[in-house]
C-alpha cells in the first residue's frame, strides 16, 4: 500500500445482509462471509487532485477483474459489489494524471454460498460414509436361512412364492478385527492392519472365496469353528476341534455327514448354524483371513418376532480354550452387501 501524506483513504466499512456496519480492520482475517452482495463506504482525507482518479478494483481469485471509477462527495464514498464464491480481493485506489498512486486501500473478502456450502456439506457427507462403511460400520440383509436359528431369513410360501418373513438386518463392525484401508479393495495400494484374530463362536462375514473370480463378490455370514492350525472332525453329529467336542447350543440340529479336515494357517473353517442347509467350508473350503470383513454384532430389524423382541446385540458364543489351538496369524495375510448369507 503507497499513501500521500496529504490524500488518505480511511474510515472503511462494511455491511451484508440485515448485519451491522463494521469496520473492515475489525472483520477477521479468516471470516466467511455468508450474503453476495455487499455495501462499502469510506473517507478521503484531503483535496484530490485535478485529472487524479478514484477507482474501485474487484479481483475475484481465477474470474475477470473489474475496474470502475467511484464518485466522491464531499469527501464521502460507497459501492456495492456482488462478491463470487471464493477469494476476492479489493482495492481501493487513488491516482494522479501520471498514473502514480496516491493512496490505495488493499482488502480480501472471502464468500461462499449457500449452495456451494450444501455441495461441500452432502460431499463430505458421502466421503464420511464411504469411509464409514468401509472401515467402521455396515448393514446387511440376511436373504437366507443358513444361520438359523440364530438369524433367519427370507421365508416365502411354496406355493405362491409371496414373501412371508423379511430376512434380519444386521450390522457389522468392520473394525473388529482389522483396518481395511483399502476401502475393500477401492484403494489396493493401501494396507489392512491387524489387531486380532477372530474367536471361535464369532459370527463374521467375509468375501466368498469364489474360485471363477469373473462372478461378482458375494459377502457370506457364518460361524468361525476351526482357527488357523486346528483340526476339524466331525463325527455322529458332534464336531470335535484338535479331539476335543465342542459345545453347540446355538444349531439347529446335529449335522447328518461326517467330515475331516486340518484348518490353514492363512484360515478359517466356518458353518452355518443350520448345519444340514448351509454351503460352507465343508463345501468349498476354508476361509481365507485375506477375505474377512468384520463381526456382526447388532440386529436392529425386525425389532419384534410376535411378542418377543428380536432387535439387540448379536453375541458370540464365548467357547472354553482348546488344547492345541493358538490361533495365531502365521504371517500377517494381506488381501485386497447382498450375501447368500448377508447383502
Amino acid at each position: 500500500m503507497s499513501e500521500s501524506n496529504s490524500i488518505i483513504i480511511k474510515d472503511l466499512t462494511l455491511r451484508y445482509g440485515k448485519g451491522p456496519v463494521t469496520q473492515i480492520e475489525q472483520i477477521p482475517a479468516d471470516e466467511v462471509l455468508s450474503e453476495p452482495v455487499v455495501w462499502l463506504a469510506g473517507h478521503i482525507s484531503g483535496r484530490l487532485p485535478e485529472n487524479s482518479k478514484f477507482e474501485f478494483i474487484h479481483a475475484p481469485k481465477g474470474r475477470k477483474t473489474i475496474v470502475r471509477p467511484l464518485p466522491v462527495d464531499r469527501g464521502r464514498f460507497a459501492s456495492t459489489i456482488e462478491l463470487l464464491n471464493g477469494t476476492n480481493e479489493v482495492t481501493f485506489r487513488i491516482t494522479d494524471s501520471d498514473d502514480k498512486v496516491l493512496s490505495q486501500k488493499c482488502f480480501t473478502l472471502y464468500y461462499k454460498s449457500a449452495f456451494r456450502e450444501w455441495n461441500e456439506t452432502v460431499f463430505i457427507a458421502f466421503i464420511l460414509a464411504l469411509i464409514i462403511r468401509s472401515l467402521v460400520l455396515q448393514a446387511f440383509w440376511i436373504p437366507t436361512g443358513s444361520m438359523e436359528p440364530t438369524l433367519l431369513g427370507e421365508k416365502r410360501d411354496p406355493f405362491t412364492n409371496k414373501l412371508e418373513r423379511s430376512g434380519d438386518r444386521i450390522l457389522v463392525n468392520k473394525f473388529a478385527y482389522l483396518a481395511d484401508f483399502t476401502l475393500d479393495g477401492r484403494l489396493p495400494f493401501l494396507p489392512k492392519v491387524w489387531f486380532k484374530l477372530p474367536k471361535r463362536g464369532d459370527i463374521i462375514v467375509f468375501k466368498y472365496p469364489d474360485k471363477e473370480v469373473a462372478n461378482p463378490p458375494r459377502d457370506f455370514i457364518k460361524r468361525v469353528i476351526g482357527l488357523p492350525g486346528d483340526s476339524v472332525k466331525i463325527i455322529d453329529g458332534v464336531t470335535f476341534i484338535n479331539g476335543n467336542p465342542l459345545q453347540e447350543p446355538y444349531i439347529a440340529q446335529p449335522p447328518w455327514q461326517d467330515y475331516e479336515t486340518a484348518v490353514p494357517n492363512d484360515s478359517l473353517f466356518v458353518m452355518g448354524d443350520n448345519r444340514n442347509n448351509s454351503a460352507d467350508s465343508r463345501t468349498w473350503g476354508m476361509m481365507p483371513l485375506a477375505n474377512l470383513k468384520g463381526q456382526a454384532i447388532f440386529l436392529y430389524w425386525p425389532l419384534k418376532s410376535g411378542p418377543l423382541l428380536r432387535a439387540g446385540p448379536i453375541r458370540s458364543y464365548e467357547h472354553q480354550p482348546i488344547p492345541g489351538s493358538d490361533g495365531k496369524i502365521s504371517q500377517n495375510p494381506n488381501g485386497s452387501a447382498p450375501a447368500e448369507e448377508s447383502r
